[in-house]
Protein backbone atom coordinates (compact mmCIF):
# COMPACT_ATOMS: atom_id res chain seq x y z
CA UNK A 1 0.00 0.00 0.00
CA UNK A 2 2.92 2.27 0.72
CA UNK A 3 3.98 2.45 -3.26
CA UNK A 4 0.16 3.64 -4.15
CA UNK A 5 -0.25 5.70 -1.61
CA UNK A 6 2.51 7.44 -2.45
CA UNK A 7 1.83 7.29 -6.46
CA UNK A 8 -1.59 8.59 -5.37
CA UNK A 9 -0.35 11.55 -3.36
CA UNK A 10 1.90 12.96 -5.54
CA UNK A 11 0.37 12.07 -9.14
CA UNK A 12 -2.40 14.40 -7.55
CA UNK A 13 0.07 17.33 -6.30
CA UNK A 14 1.26 17.17 -10.20
CA UNK A 15 -2.51 17.26 -11.35
CA UNK A 16 -3.41 20.54 -9.26
CA UNK A 17 -0.03 22.05 -10.47
CA UNK A 18 -0.46 21.45 -13.96
CA UNK A 19 -4.06 22.41 -13.62
CA UNK A 20 -3.09 25.52 -12.21
CA UNK A 21 -0.38 26.00 -14.98
CA UNK A 22 -3.36 25.14 -17.35
CA UNK A 23 -5.33 27.98 -16.31
CA UNK A 24 -2.63 30.54 -17.03
CA UNK A 25 -3.65 31.93 -20.43
CA UNK A 26 0.22 33.62 -20.66
CA UNK A 27 1.74 30.47 -20.99
CA UNK A 28 2.84 29.25 -24.33
CA UNK A 29 2.09 25.37 -22.80
CA UNK A 30 -1.42 26.54 -21.43
CA UNK A 31 -3.33 22.95 -23.46
CA UNK A 32 -0.35 20.56 -22.63
CA UNK A 33 -0.37 21.50 -18.98
CA UNK A 34 -4.29 21.10 -18.59
CA UNK A 35 -4.04 17.85 -20.73
CA UNK A 36 -1.09 16.89 -18.51
CA UNK A 37 -3.21 17.74 -15.92
CA UNK A 38 -6.71 15.47 -16.83
CA UNK A 39 -4.29 12.37 -17.32
CA UNK A 40 -2.29 12.51 -13.98
CA UNK A 41 -6.25 13.12 -12.39
CA UNK A 42 -7.42 9.78 -13.90
CA UNK A 43 -3.95 8.43 -12.82
CA UNK A 44 -4.03 9.52 -9.29
CA UNK A 45 -7.94 8.36 -9.09
CA UNK A 46 -6.20 4.96 -10.30
CA UNK A 47 -3.88 4.76 -7.38
CA UNK A 48 -6.47 6.13 -4.70
CA UNK A 49 -8.64 2.98 -5.48
CA UNK A 50 -6.04 0.86 -5.42
CA UNK A 51 -4.95 2.65 -1.76
CA UNK A 52 -8.80 2.04 -0.84
CA UNK A 53 -9.08 -1.76 -2.17
CA UNK A 54 -5.58 -2.39 0.50
CA UNK A 55 -6.68 -0.35 3.26
CA UNK A 56 -10.69 -2.45 3.16
CA UNK A 57 -8.72 -5.50 2.28
CA UNK A 58 -11.46 -7.79 4.01
CA UNK A 59 -14.11 -5.65 3.76
CA UNK A 60 -17.71 -7.49 2.62
CA UNK A 61 -19.02 -4.37 0.95
CA UNK A 62 -15.46 -3.79 -0.84
CA UNK A 63 -15.08 -7.64 -1.92
CA UNK A 64 -18.72 -7.33 -3.30
CA UNK A 65 -17.83 -3.61 -5.08
CA UNK A 66 -14.89 -5.03 -6.51
CA UNK A 67 -16.66 -8.29 -7.64
CA UNK A 68 -19.35 -6.39 -9.41
CA UNK A 69 -16.43 -4.27 -10.91
CA UNK A 70 -14.70 -7.36 -12.50
CA UNK A 71 -18.13 -8.71 -13.90
CA UNK A 72 -19.33 -5.60 -15.33
CA UNK A 73 -15.71 -4.48 -16.95
CA UNK A 74 -16.44 -7.61 -19.90
CA UNK A 75 -19.85 -6.29 -20.32
CA UNK A 76 -19.45 -2.45 -19.89
CA UNK A 77 -17.71 0.01 -22.36
CA UNK A 78 -17.30 2.50 -20.09
CA UNK A 79 -15.67 0.85 -17.71
CA UNK A 80 -13.86 -1.10 -20.17
CA UNK A 81 -12.89 2.45 -21.58
CA UNK A 82 -11.91 4.12 -17.74
CA UNK A 83 -9.99 0.80 -17.47
CA UNK A 84 -7.91 2.03 -20.68
CA UNK A 85 -8.04 5.62 -19.47
CA UNK A 86 -6.09 5.30 -16.13
CA UNK A 87 -3.58 2.68 -17.91
CA UNK A 88 -2.89 5.35 -20.68
CA UNK A 89 -2.64 8.16 -18.50
CA UNK A 90 0.14 6.33 -16.55
CA UNK A 91 2.26 6.26 -19.85
CA UNK A 92 0.55 9.65 -21.10
CA UNK A 93 2.13 12.22 -18.85
CA UNK A 94 5.67 12.63 -19.37
CA UNK A 95 5.37 12.33 -23.32
CA UNK A 96 2.91 15.74 -22.68
CA UNK A 97 5.32 17.08 -20.69
CA UNK A 98 8.14 16.86 -23.42
CA UNK A 99 5.39 18.53 -25.75
CA UNK A 100 4.78 21.40 -23.23
CA UNK A 101 8.63 21.70 -23.37
CA UNK A 102 8.62 22.10 -26.34
CA UNK A 103 5.91 24.19 -26.95
CA UNK A 104 7.63 27.00 -24.94
CA UNK A 105 10.98 26.79 -27.33
CA UNK A 106 8.78 26.91 -30.23
CA UNK A 107 7.45 29.97 -29.07
CA UNK A 108 10.70 31.76 -27.72
CA UNK A 109 12.24 34.46 -29.47
CA UNK A 110 15.48 32.67 -29.10
CA UNK A 111 15.10 29.35 -29.68
CA UNK A 112 18.35 28.19 -29.48
CA UNK A 113 18.69 29.41 -25.96
CA UNK A 114 15.12 28.22 -25.02
CA UNK A 115 16.06 24.58 -26.37
CA UNK A 116 18.97 24.27 -24.06
CA UNK A 117 17.27 25.58 -20.92
CA UNK A 118 13.99 23.37 -21.30
CA UNK A 119 16.73 20.07 -22.40
CA UNK A 120 18.34 20.89 -18.90
CA UNK A 121 15.29 21.29 -16.86
CA UNK A 122 13.32 18.38 -17.86
CA UNK A 123 16.67 16.14 -18.32
CA UNK A 124 17.16 16.92 -14.59
CA UNK A 125 14.05 16.16 -13.78
CA UNK A 126 13.99 12.74 -15.26
CA UNK A 127 17.33 12.24 -13.72
CA UNK A 128 16.16 12.92 -10.26
CA UNK A 129 13.19 11.33 -10.78
CA UNK A 130 14.64 7.87 -11.67
CA UNK A 131 17.24 7.63 -9.09
CA UNK A 132 14.13 8.61 -6.34
CA UNK A 133 11.96 5.80 -7.86
CA UNK A 134 14.82 3.29 -7.87
CA UNK A 135 15.74 4.33 -4.20
CA UNK A 136 12.21 4.06 -2.84
CA UNK A 137 11.35 1.54 -4.48
CA UNK A 138 8.35 3.77 -7.00
CA UNK A 139 9.21 1.59 -9.91
CA UNK A 140 7.80 -1.62 -8.89
CA UNK A 141 11.05 -3.29 -7.87
CA UNK A 142 12.50 -3.49 -4.39
CA UNK A 143 13.68 -0.08 -2.53
CA UNK A 144 17.58 0.17 -3.15
CA UNK A 145 18.17 2.75 -0.33
CA UNK A 146 18.55 -0.41 1.68
CA UNK A 147 21.67 -1.05 0.53
CA UNK A 148 23.33 2.42 1.22
CA UNK A 149 24.39 3.39 4.26
CA UNK A 150 23.79 6.97 4.08
CA UNK A 151 19.94 6.40 3.12
CA UNK A 152 19.37 3.63 4.88
CA UNK A 153 20.62 5.75 8.14
CA UNK A 154 18.20 8.36 7.04
CA UNK A 155 15.44 5.98 7.22
CA UNK A 156 16.13 4.70 10.35
CA UNK A 157 16.61 8.59 12.24
CA UNK A 158 13.16 9.09 10.32
CA UNK A 159 11.52 5.92 11.72
CA UNK A 160 12.62 6.95 15.35
CA UNK A 161 11.60 10.49 15.18
CA UNK A 162 8.17 9.50 13.79
CA UNK A 163 7.83 6.67 16.25
CA UNK A 164 8.49 9.02 19.27
CA UNK A 165 6.67 12.35 17.66
CA UNK A 166 3.65 12.42 19.87
CA UNK A 167 1.00 13.59 16.54
CA UNK A 168 3.20 11.20 13.49
CA UNK A 169 2.84 8.16 16.12
CA UNK A 170 -0.62 8.13 15.59
CA UNK A 171 -0.51 7.71 11.79
CA UNK A 172 -0.18 3.75 10.40
CA UNK A 173 3.46 3.53 9.57
CA UNK A 174 2.60 1.96 6.30
CA UNK A 175 0.70 5.30 5.41
CA UNK A 176 2.79 7.95 6.85
CA UNK A 177 5.78 5.92 4.94
CA UNK A 178 3.82 6.55 1.19
CA UNK A 179 3.14 10.52 2.65
CA UNK A 180 7.04 10.91 3.00
CA UNK A 181 7.76 8.78 -0.16
CA UNK A 182 5.19 10.95 -2.17
CA UNK A 183 6.60 14.36 -0.68
CA UNK A 184 10.81 13.31 -1.66
CA UNK A 185 9.59 12.23 -4.77
CA UNK A 186 7.44 15.78 -5.41
CA UNK A 187 10.61 17.91 -4.00
CA UNK A 188 13.08 15.94 -5.72
CA UNK A 189 11.21 16.28 -9.31
CA UNK A 190 10.99 19.66 -8.96
CA UNK A 191 14.35 20.02 -7.17
CA UNK A 192 15.66 18.69 -10.03
CA UNK A 193 13.92 20.20 -13.05
CA UNK A 194 14.64 24.03 -11.15
CA UNK A 195 18.47 22.87 -10.98
CA UNK A 196 18.76 21.57 -14.45
CA UNK A 197 16.47 24.71 -16.15
CA UNK A 198 19.79 26.52 -14.04
CA UNK A 199 22.35 24.79 -16.21
CA UNK A 200 20.98 25.29 -19.16
CA UNK A 201 19.97 28.70 -18.77
CA UNK A 202 23.83 29.39 -17.80
CA UNK A 203 24.90 27.41 -21.05
CA UNK A 204 22.46 29.35 -23.25
CA UNK A 205 23.81 32.97 -21.26
CA UNK A 206 27.55 32.02 -22.46
CA UNK A 207 26.68 30.98 -26.18
CA UNK A 208 24.02 30.48 -27.92
CA UNK A 209 22.08 34.11 -26.09
CA UNK A 210 24.96 35.93 -26.69
CA UNK A 211 25.21 35.22 -30.19
CA UNK A 212 21.50 35.55 -30.39
CA UNK A 213 21.86 39.23 -29.17
CA UNK A 214 24.64 40.11 -31.32
CA UNK A 215 22.83 39.29 -34.33
CA UNK A 216 19.52 41.13 -32.96
CA UNK A 217 21.26 44.28 -32.37
CA UNK A 218 22.90 43.83 -35.99
CA UNK A 219 19.68 43.59 -37.86
CA UNK A 220 18.49 46.52 -35.36
CA UNK A 221 21.44 48.60 -36.72
CA UNK A 222 20.60 47.56 -40.28
CA UNK A 223 17.11 48.51 -40.16
CA UNK A 224 17.85 51.73 -38.71
CA UNK A 225 20.64 52.24 -41.62
CA UNK A 226 18.02 51.77 -44.13
CA UNK A 227 15.52 53.90 -42.65
CA UNK A 228 18.02 56.91 -42.02
CA UNK A 229 19.34 56.39 -45.64
CA UNK A 230 15.56 56.35 -46.83
CA UNK A 231 14.71 60.21 -44.83
CA UNK A 232 18.44 61.31 -46.37
CA UNK A 233 16.77 60.34 -49.56
CA UNK A 234 13.77 62.05 -49.18
CA UNK A 235 15.36 65.33 -47.99
CA UNK A 236 17.18 65.72 -50.86
CA UNK A 237 13.95 65.47 -53.33
CA UNK A 238 12.60 68.16 -51.24
CA UNK A 239 15.60 70.65 -51.37
CA UNK A 240 15.97 69.79 -54.94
Amino acid sequence: MTVALANALRKGWFAYTNGEKGNNYTRADRLERKVTSYCQDIAATDEAIKVAKETTKGSRYVNALTNTLNSSKSTSKLLEWAGKGANFASKAVNPILCVASGARVLSAEDKKSALLQEAGAMGGMFLFEGIIKKNLGLNGKPAAYVNNKVLSGAAKTIKTFAATNKFLKHIPTNRLTGILKAAIFVIGSCTGFALGGKLGKTVADNTTAKDFQMKKMMAEQAKINELNKSNAGQMTNVIA
